[in-house]
């Protein structure tokens, strides 16, 4: 099967590619935490909208529209106004690795 024909909800259940999205994610939530700390609004802008393409290809919605909001509050706001999307997107990440497992 080319991975144009590739069925996204098969392909998502996949052992394999399910280990590699929670590995992703874990080292993305990671990636973004870190870039909070260290007050880098640019990493994190960068690590928000890559990690909301792999999300809208796992079909992870909810998650990615959180990345997308962050985003947004992050352009318009500075970063300590943005702590609740940061916790919620954390939560929502914690929440979908659990689902993966």
């Amino acid at each position: 099967m080319s991975p144009t024909n590739v069925n996204p909800a098969s392909f998502a259940r996949s052992a394999e590619v399910r280990k590699i999205f929670i590995r992703s994610c874990e080292a993305d939530l990671r990636a973004i935490l870190h870039a909070w700390e260290q007050q880098d609004k640019d990493d994190l802008l960068k690590r928000l909208h890559a990690l909301k393409g792999a999300l809208i290809v796992f079909r992870a919605g909810d998650a990615a529209a959180l990345c997308e909001q962050f985003e947004e509050d992050l352009r318009k706001h500075s970063l300590p106004a943005c702590e609740g999307a940061l916790l919620q997107l954390d939560r929502a990440l914690r929440d979908l690795i659990d689902s993966y497992q």
